[in-house]
């Protein structure tokens, strides 16, 4: 089986060979110099009356929580759709259903594909307390990428299919015992979009011997049918998720509890730095593995030259989309703008009440160019590095704008530390 990364956050340790423009930030910074509160009460930033409570309770009630809520319907609704799909395309290869109704039904579980993937793409920037643990054991069971295999999913349809795995009666099929790589929203992509039926894997095994054989529709119908158990293995791990973060004991409250006698946080101040973590994800993840690495300005599947099909989602072309869902809700962290418009307390005041409005209206800047420059891009991620690799280029230059500021100014004035996995970054 070939996997063509490891997963979180193994995959992120990767040697970094960037051209000099991507390389013109100094990161000698990795905290800012109050951290902690520095002279003042703990939970001031840099000293003034800034109510972190207030911060961290809107972000947590207002915007992280209602798309962790959210994400869970979908999930749900999303099992649903491909369940209609598939019993049309049970129905096609009995003669009860038509090719247009097939490929109408094949047509509308792709969309609810998309709709899941766009909020799962909102969490993907709120990656904090269950969503860490374990080495990121719940996130990549959700969302393994950048690691996949596509020989894996083909084998476990056919393992799903037969009961059992590899043919091997002594080995009953179970998806909560299979790798991530197997499951989650990466295996349903490759499940729901790949037009290609004959499987992806180099030399076949007993199980997929006679697989290339087969019928059209007895292969989109075993492939239809595993969607169906990843695609409820989803809805299960989403309710995980909901529930390791809701109720009295949950991360939520954890969060919003800190400082307070008994809080595993010592302090308000250290609960706004787990989430101000969060936003890093615009570094490592969006710019450096979503568009520094397809574009060549670090070493990939093409070398050090722009590779269409290192982009994050290759076989739905759902790349742009989802780096767009990245980036608005980064906006929401960052403005704690959500579904309850009368709170928006968000980093942006914090910056402004510690005299940084020259950063917030930076960063706010950088986000409305990054918006403009992706929409400016037309089509697919993969062929604009093909037609249009400038715009790319453009795009990769705004959103180092933001991470430029993220990295030095904005935890400086707000005395936070940055993430391990930034502070040694030397982009």
């Amino acid at each position: 089986m070939l996997i063509s990364a490891k997963l979180k956050p193994i995959a992120l340790a990767t040697s970094l060979v960037l051209t000099l423009a991507a390389c013109s930030e100094d990161t000698s910074s990795t905290q800012g110099p109050n951290f902690g509160g520095g002279t003042s009460e703990p939970g001031n930033g840099g000293g003034t009356t800034f109510d972190e409570k207030a911060l961290v309770a809107n972000l947590v009630d207002n915007v992280i929580t209602p798309t962790f809520t959210s994400f869970n319907q979908q999930a749900s609704a999303n099992k649903q759709n491909i369940e209609s799909y598939c019993a049309v395309e049970k129905a096609a290869m009995a003669g009860d259903a038509t090719e247009q109704q097939r490929l109408a039904a094949l047509a509308s579980a792709q969309t609810s594909w998309r709709d899941t993937t766009a909020l799962w793409q909102h969490a993907e920037l709120m990656q904090m307390g269950p969503l860490l643990e374990n080495e990121g054991e719940l996130r990549n069971l959700i969302y393994s990428w950048p690691a996949k295999s596509l020989c894996g999913v083909d084998q476990d349809t056919v393992y799903f299919e037969d009961g059992v795995i590899n043919l091997n009666a002594s080995r009953p099929y179970d998806i909560k015992q299979r790798t991530a790589t197997r499951r989650g929203l990466v295996s349903l992509e490759h499940l729901l979009f790949t037009e290609q039926l004959n499987h992806s894997c180099s030399i076949a095994n007993d199980a997929l011997a006679d697989w290339n054989n087969r019928s059209d529709s007895e292969r989109r119908i075993a492939r239809c049918e595993f969607a169906v158990e990843v695609a409820s293995d989803l809805v299960d791990n989403s309710q995980v998720l909901l529930d390791k973060w809701n109720g009295d004991n949950g991360y939520a409250m954890t969060l919003k509890n800190a400082g307070e006698v008994g809080s595993s946080f010592d302090s308000v101040h250290a609960a706004v730095n787990v989430i101000s973590d969060a936003l890093f994800y615009l570094t490592e993840e969006l710019k450096d593995q979503k568009l520094a690495l397809p574009l060549g300005y670090e070493s990939n599947s093409c070398g050090l030259e722009a590779c269409p099909q290192d982009v994050e989602s290759p076989i739905a072309a759902q790349s742009l989309a989802n780096i767009k869902a990245n980036l608005a809700a980064f906006e929401k962290l960052f403005t704690g703008n959500g579904v309850m418009q009368d709170n928006t307390t968000g980093f942006d005041d914090f910056l402004v009440e510690e005299e940084g409005t020259d950063v917030k209206d930076a960063m706010l800047t950088g986000l409305e160019q990054s918006n403009a420059a992706l929409d400016a891009i037309n089509g697919s991620l993969q062929q604009a590095l093909i037609d249009e690799k400038d715009k790319v280029e453009t795009s990769h230059a705004k959103v180092k704008d933001v991470t430029d500021q993220l990295k030095h100014d904005f935890i400086n004035k707000l005395a936070l530390e940055l993430p391990k996995s930034s502070a040694g970054d030397n982009d």
